[in-house]
């Protein structure tokens, strides 16, 4: 694996010394040099493309139900227009005494699948204490199904009320078409498409998604990641 990318990394200068020599000779020599490197090692340009691609995955998550429920795809979603990254999730041990785990993990240019991952596991800990603070209200006597559907439509609807407020971020044309290609290569890798658990059908879920979605537009990060000098959150969610 470390040869492979050392290789790519090559290949990646001799691709930009050919676009950007001014000596036509010298582009030349560097495309057929990169040209060579890419036939020896099976390699592609958009391999090397691809090397700009980061990953960073999350440590903590709202749920880590083997079925990922709605509301926290929702999240993760969100998360990813407003930082202009893409994400995979994964559920598994990371030890064999260890319960399974829920992980999401982003991948896009720069430092932004950090500031994304980060800023997941902060929505995520509103999230799960908005979802507490909802069931705290409700009856006693209600059916534990019926409380379980309200509180996954009060999470659905804070995630919209909080997306409400913020912005997506502006992705270029090549960021996409490299984000896409990563996908691309990521499920013919084995990754599946996520196939989220939707809320159950119950009485009283749409005042919980009233409720859900006024508590979602409080929503708020504003922490500036550590590492990052120009990577301030962008969402501020607030009364409005």
């Amino acid at each position: 694996m470390e040869n492979k990318e050392k290789y790519l990394q090559r290949i990646k200068k001799l691709l930009a010394m050919a676009r950007n020599n001014s000596s036509a000779e010298e582009a030349a020599l560097a495309l057929r040099r990169a040209q060579r490197l890419m036939e020896t090692h099976k390699l592609t340009e958009a391999d090397a493309a691809m090397m700009d691609i980061n990953e960073a995955s999350t440590q903590k998550a709202p749920s880590h139900a083997e079925k990922m429920p709605e509301y926290m795809a929702l999240l993760a979603h969100m998360i990813a227009l407003a930082f202009g990254v893409k994400f995979y999730t994964t559920h598994g041990h990371e030890r064999w005494d260890a319960p399974a785990k829920r992980t999401i993990t982003y991948y896009g240019p720069d430092e932004r699948p950090q500031v994304a991952a980060y800023s997941f596991e902060v929505l995520g800990k509103q999230l799960a204490k908005a979802r507490r603070e909802y069931t705290a209200t409700l009856r006693k006597n209600i059916k534990p199904a019926t409380k379980v559907a309200r509180a996954d439509t009060f999470c659905s609807a804070w995630v919209n009320g909080a997306y409400a407020v913020i912005s997506d971020f502006a992705v270029t044309e090549a960021e996409e078409t490299l984000m896409e290609s990563y996908s691309s290569k990521k499920l013919s890798q084995g990754m599946k498409k996520l196939e989220p658990r939707k809320p159950g059908k119950a009485s009283g879920t749409d005042d919980a998604a009233n409720q859900g979605y006024r508590a979602g537009r409080n929503a708020q990060l504003h922490h500036a990641v550590t590492g990052s000098s120009n990577a301030v959150a962008r969402i501020e969610g607030g009364p409005q």
